[in-house]
């Protein structure tokens, strides 16, 4: 599996298993904190990857290397969205 894959499911699944496991924690659902927790396990796999693939590659300065590290920790939805949909192609 390569990692363009693993970075579409790993996103996926966070964002499904995330929202739906915050919606049984608001309605007192067992098992909900084991949906968070997998959801957030799914976060990072796919903020680890993406870091890996910023961090090496070479088409990009260090400035926006930071800037895309920094979006990816502090403004996750958003900026891995915009990672994934258009701007992995320009850095990888």
């Amino acid at each position: 599996m390569e990692n363009k894959q693993i970075l579409t499911i790993s996103l996926l699944l966070s964002t499904v298993i995330v929202i739906v496991g915050a919606f049984l924690k608001i309605m007192h659902y067992p098992f909900s904190e084991m949906l968070l927790f997998i959801g957030f396990i799914s976060t990072f796999v796919f903020w680890y990857i993406a870091i890996l693939e910023i961090k090496s590659s070479t088409k990009i300065n260090g400035a926006e290397k930071f800037m895309w590290i920094f979006g990816l920790i502090f403004i996750s939805s958003i900026t891995s969205l915009v990672y994934l949909l258009s701007a992995r192609k320009r850095i990888i």
